[in-house]
């Protein structure tokens, strides 16, 4: 289920870091060199045609691996190569450079500031579609696409704003920003394996739908009969061993059929508990409360109980107890 998009991202990742590096590269020579354009580069621009599509076919293959526009991204890339030669074959970039960069440049920013744009807007939607539980099971995900969208932005704003001349800004501000998030992933090898390796974990193990049913019954019972979110030191292990299943396997059922992180799912019992407690209990603290339903600490248990209540536990009570009145 995830190994094949997986792979498909990377690859598409790996084809919009090609070209993006060749705009830069071929800024730098331009630069630094002392030989004109013309004389180091026989199709010009026309292959930065395929950094907005690349781009923008990496982002959709991250947030919607299943679209049809991820199944059918060769045909798409095939479009903008037939444009690019087409291009080539009509206005040779030898024959006018001067051409190129007043007009066909311009074109080529536009059209990847288009894709970046789409781009854009499908992760925002897709991000507002996301549960709470999946943007806290996918926070490494949305910090390196809002990251690489911001990137992006930049990059595009200093190479259609700034003078060709200065063009070598966008490739040193390129390098900075990829070396620093390459970087940063390089210390954190849980965020970098869970943004670009394939998860397969449980690819040859998953549970099928009668099993994974039996055992969330089981785990509802264990929970309401047993009150183990009371635990403030309780570890997904410790249920896992009373379902008769390993911790990958709870971990996966959580994820997989309720949809919900460890912590999301427990702390949701607990925040029930905290309910319970406030409207028998009125003359307790809250701090009190946070700690006999299972929360660890005062910050945790107001977190979670205005995420899952909508409101702080003060509040809660609050409007509780003059509805008692």
């Amino acid at each position: 289920m995830y190994k094949k998009p997986k792979q498909i991202s990377n690859v598409l990742f790996g084809w919009f870091l090609l070209f993006i590096s060749e705009r830069a590269l071929r800024s730098l020579i331009y630069f630094f060199s002392e030989i004109s354009p013309n004389a180091y580069s026989t199709f010009g621009p026309v292959t930065f045609l395929c950094i907005g599509p690349f781009f923008f076919l990496y982002i959709i293959s991250v947030i919607r691996p299943e679209s049809s526009i991820i199944t059918y991204w060769k045909y798409h890339i095939l479009c903008w190569v037939l444009v690019a030669i087409s291009m080539h074959i009509i206005f040779p970039f030898r024959s006018d450079p001067i051409f190129y960069k007043k007009y066909i440049l311009k074109a080529i920013n536009i059209q990847w500031a288009i894709y970046v744009l789409i781009a854009t807007i499908s992760y925002i939607k897709h991000l507002r579609k996301d549960t709470e539980a999946a943007r806290e099971k996918n926070r490494s995900i949305h910090w390196w696409l809002g990251s690489l969208l911001i990137a992006v932005y930049i990059q595009w704003i200093i190479y259609f704003f700034i003078s060709y001349t200065y063009f070598v800004v966008g490739s040193i501000v390129f390098s900075v920003l990829f070396y620093m998030f390459y970087l940063f992933l390089l210390k954190r090898k849980k965020e970098r394996n869970h943004i670009f390796e394939p998860n397969s974990k449980y690819n040859k193990k998953k549970i099928e739908d009668e099993t994974a049913s039996t055992l969330i019954t089981t785990l509802t019972s264990i929970m309401t009969d047993q009150q183990l979110y009371k635990n403030s030191g309780l570890k997904s292990s410790d249920i896992a061993m009373q379902l008769g299943i390993s911790t990958h396997q709870f971990s996966q059922l959580l994820n997989d059929n309720l949809d919900k992180s460890f912590a999301a799912f427990i702390n949701a019992y607990r925040v029930e508990e905290a309910k319970r407690l406030i409207k028998e209990n009125t003359k307790y603290t809250l701090e009190a409360i946070g700690k006999e339903s299972g929360f660890n600490s005062k910050s945790t248990f107001y977190n979670s109980f205005k995420r899952v209540v909508g409101m702080t536990p003060s509040v809660y009570r609050d409007q509780f107890l003059r509805s008692e009145l």
